[in-house]
């Protein structure tokens, strides 16, 4: 016979307040490992300008590749606009912007990359092809660096 299981769904306004996300991480905690707690890890226009404002500049121009090219950035032609090494920090940005991004409560953890890339490029040994924009985010991502443009970079 399984268990049991009650769902008990709690809803802040986003970002919930950081002293709410540790107090019921202290609260799941104290009650045991067999409760798990799920939050929101959907891509909204807000959490996109608020990733993208935690970056950098070579990361602003990586993303405004990707809406230009309707969610593609491609590796070779972005190298030969703006240097060999154009694509090692972007995605590393993006990266830690996300986890930051979580340790705040402005999102999960487990929310989806907003980039994957594809293989090796087959003209660079071990460099890659280039970037898709995950399903669905072209038009979040797109909205989210009109904003910012609109806003100024820095604002």
């Amino acid at each position: 016979m399984g268990m049991l299981s009650m769902e008990i769904t709690i809803k802040f306004p986003d970002p919930a307040p950081p002293e709410v996300l540790a107090a019921l991480s202290d609260l799941m905690q104290r009650v045991g490992s067999s409760a798990t707690v799920t939050t929101d890890a959907e891509w909204t226009v807000d959490r996109a300008l608020k990733m993208l404002r935690d970056t950098n500049s070579r990361t602003l121009m990586f993303v405004e590749e990707a809406v230009e090219g309707e969610g593609w950035v491609d590796g070779p032609a972005f190298r030969a606009k703006w240097g060999e090494s154009a694509l090692r920090g972007p995605s590393q940005s993006i990266t830690k912007a996300i986890k930051r991004g979580a340790e705040q409560g402005l999102w999960s953890l487990d929310i989806t990359p907003p980039f994957r890339p594809t293989t090796p490029d087959k003209e660079g040994w071990s460099k890659t092809g280039g970037y898709y924009l995950a399903e669905g985010l072209l038009p979040i991502f797109s909205e989210a660096m009109t904003r910012l443009k609109e806003k100024g970079w820095d604002a």
